[in-house]
């Protein structure tokens, strides 16, 4: 019985170190960096858990928070302009507060949907010194709201992926509208470009300073299967987002192989198919 008693508390100890969780926003993590993350409308699916799980595993040491903007309704989420634009102004006080106690410390943005709508807003009335870079994964914004004042405001760059596949902008954004109420289309289906009418400055920072991911099949290997919460899944997280987040440009996605071209594979050469290189 004794023996039973040891044997059962030694696995307890190991299954309690094999599960224990991640402490995101440590003191240590907080002086690294930091990661705000957001949530598309009603903020239920699991997509801040997801995001950040991925980033820790791609080997982002930063502290990873989540911005927590949703009032629970998909539609009051996604139409409320006045309510978003001021979460927007507190997610920049946030953003403002810890750049104010950690000076030179790297910040990114990173959201999805509706939550990209407050990114770029929190970006509108930031200076220009304090965010890194911003991450819009199938954003709800109008594909030409103008984005030259958060493209101005970021010291790298604003990364957008997109997906032609996602049938939530496709079909539910059109019919309720984008989150800035601009009735077009929204800009994580097609991408974004100037508005009518830009001026040379604004297509040059589109140009600079704005960079598009449209989705491939090929990320299906990562979990990505072009659909709207595709681009939180942790391993296309860890494998395309997190590298933007620590600065290093990311893989090529992987390539399935056709079978129309499969051939034998040279036992010298060959890796298996759909394999990728790993990241440094």
């Amino acid at each position: 019985m004794r023996r039973f008693g040891w044997i059962a508390a030694v696995a307890g100890a190991i299954f309690a170190c094999g599960c224990s969780q991640v402490h995101y926003t440590s003191p240590e993590r907080y002086e690294r960096g930091l990661v705000m993350c957001l949530s598309g409308a009603g903020g239920m699916m699991g997509e801040v858990d997801r995001i950040r799980d991925g980033l820790a595993s791609g080997g982002v040491d930063y502290a990873i928070e989540g911005f927590d903007w949703s009032r629970g309704g998909v539609l009051g989420d996604q139409m409320d302009v006045a309510e978003n634009r001021r979460r927007a102004a507190q997610l920049a006080a946030r953003v403002a507060t810890y750049a104010r106690n950690h000076p030179g410390r790297p910040i990114h943005l990173v959201g999805i949907s509706a939550g990209t709508g407050l990114i770029v807003w929190a970006l509108e009335e930031l200076p220009g010194d304090q965010v890194t870079d911003a991450v819009l994964l199938a954003s709800s914004l109008d594909a030409h709201y103008d984005l030259s004042q958060a493209l101005r405001n970021v010291k790298g760059h604003i990364y957008c992926f997109t997906s032609v596949a996602d049938s939530i902008l496709a079909l539910g954004v059109t019919w309720a509208g984008t989150v800035d109420r601009g009735g077009g289309i929204a800009g994580g289906l097609v991408g974004f470009s100037p508005p009518e009418g830009a001026s040379d400055d604004t297509k040059r920072l589109y140009e600079e300073k704005l960079k598009q991911f449209p989705w491939n099949p090929g990320e299906m290997l990562l979990g990505h299967l072009g659909d709207h919460l595709g681009a939180t899944s942790p391993t296309f997280v860890r494998v395309r987002i997190a590298p933007l987040v620590l600065g290093q440009e990311p893989e090529p996605p992987p390539r399935p192989q056709s079978r129309r071209t499969a051939r034998a594979p040279d036992t010298q050469t060959a890796r298996p198919a759909g394999t990728w290189k790993s990241l440094p």
